[in-house]
């Protein structure tokens, strides 16, 4: 697969990395998930009508997985497989990526 590195200047700068097919995380493998991305709390959902919550749990408001896109696995890389410098390299990487993203949600969840 053609990985991105993250923790480069150049953003064009990618590697071919050897990979795998992972079960996704999102959808545990189903290929859906409900369509409120487990936004309920259990208080909400004890709220809710019995009949809202037979069709909930009979799957009437999922929708596609937005990770795998209902393909039920993702491909990722195989860090078994990397020599032990791009290993190093793809795990900073990967360490600034989801700093980046949680700094992101951060901001999105204050209103910035």
């Amino acid at each position: 697969m053609r990985y991105r590195f993250f923790d480069t200047e150049d953003d064009e700068e990618s590697a071919v990395m050897p990979s795998k097919f992972e079960v996704c995380w999102r959808c545990r493998g189903r290929g859906v998930h409900d369509c409120w991305e487990g936004g309920m709390t259990g208080d909400e959902m004890a709220e809710q009508s019995p009949d809202f919550l037979e069709d909930y749990l009979s799957g009437v408001y999922d929708t596609t997985c937005t990770v795998c896109r209902g393909q039920r696995v993702l491909e990722v890389v195989d860090e078994k497989r990397l020599p032990p410098f791009t290993l190093a390299r793809y795990r900073e990487s990967e360490k600034q990526r989801r700093a980046m993203e949680a700094e992101e949600e951060h901001e999105r969840r204050m209103g910035y």
